[in-house]
């Protein structure tokens, strides 16, 4: 499997116990006691997915979050949430900032592995080419292919970036700010503008037919893929 998972925790033996449970799931991990050494340690070495306590001294879950996000290469990166925490105000602020998804503690070991494989297996290896997989939607990252049910669809290099882009970070909200920001997606020489954003994921829409139901419009931010219809 060797996928790394980064758990940025300040409690200890949570962490500890953390690290053993996944260690037994085949995962590596890699424990910080707040998030500026996370960041510091994301600064050369990429991980799969981040497990991110929110109440952490010196910088704490969601201003930690918050910098990752800026970063175009951790962009995609999943991050789950682990805090003490329960009041929706906080878990919206948490999905606000970028998490993926969240939990409370105490943490249920089996509900944290099943979260993690369901964030770490939308890219799938099949024949030894590299797919991104959501339903029956199926991009080849190698080719810039599109294929719904195994037929190839046209998508210009825009629209299956754009589409690799929500997919990656299904169930979660993607601002057309976040979206303008991403050099992958546009280059660095482009002047994009919201409206640029709502053209494109329009044509996205149309051109993947009914299974563009799924990217869902969030009045006044931007756009999620969201399957749960």
């Amino acid at each position: 499997m060797d996928k790394l998972i980064a758990i940025a925790e300040d409690e200890k033996d949570l962490s500890e116990i953390l690290s053993i449970n996944l260690n037994q799931e085949g995962y590596k991990t890699k424990i910080f006691a707040n998030g500026i050494e996370l960041l510091n340690f994301c600064k050369s070495v990429i991980p799969d997915l981040i497990l991110l306590d929110i109440m952490m001294p010196k910088l704490d879950g969601i201003e930690t979050c918050k910098l990752i996000r800026k970063e175009s290469k951790l962009q995609d990166i999943p991050i789950i949430f682990i805090t003490a925490k329960s009041a929706e105000s906080d878990i919206v602020v948490g999905h606000e900032v970028g998490g993926n998804d969240y939990l409370i503690k105490p943490i249920s070991s089996k509900v944290l592995v099943a979260k993690i494989k369901r964030l770490l297996n939308k890219t799938k290896n099949i024949s030894g080419a590299n797919f991104l997989i959501l339903n029956e939607i199926r991009l080849d990252m190698d080719s810039y292919s599109t294929f719904i049910n195994d037929k190839k669809i046209d998508l210009t290099r825009t629209e299956f970036l754009l589409l690799e882009a929500l997919i990656k970070n299904q169930g979660r909200v993607l601002s057309r700010d976040q979206l303008v920001k991403r050099k992958r997606i546009w280059g660095d020489d482009k002047i994009i503008y919201d409206r640029t954003i709502d053209v494109h994921v329009k044509n996205l829409r149309e051109k993947l037919a009914s299974s563009g139901k799924i990217i869902k419009t969030v009045r006044g931010i931007g756009y999620i893929i969201d399957t749960n219809d």
